[in-house]
């Protein structure tokens, strides 16, 4: 599926940049070259949902804080 070394390092700092560790990415790039779209997807829709998890809760305490905010405007 990859074709050549640039495009494995473009996956790889994708992959960093959207949480994944050193080991989650050599595990996930055989499986990827591999052509396994199904193991890929489901394995690439995990870290999203952590994701937006994390995003909901960052958005959850910015609404606490914009109501100490409110509040302390009076």
């Amino acid at each position: 599926m990859l074709e050549n070394d640039q495009t494995i390092e473009a996956v790889k700092q994708n992959m960093k940049d959207a949480g994944y560790t050193g080991e989650e990415i050599d595990a996930f790039l055989p499986i990827w070259q591999s052509g396994n779209k199904a193991e890929s997807m489901r394995l690439l829709s995990k870290q999203r949902e952590v994701l937006l998890v994390s995003i909901h809760q960052k958005q959850a305490e910015l609404e606490r804080l914009e109501g100490l905010l409110t509040a302390a405007r009076g």
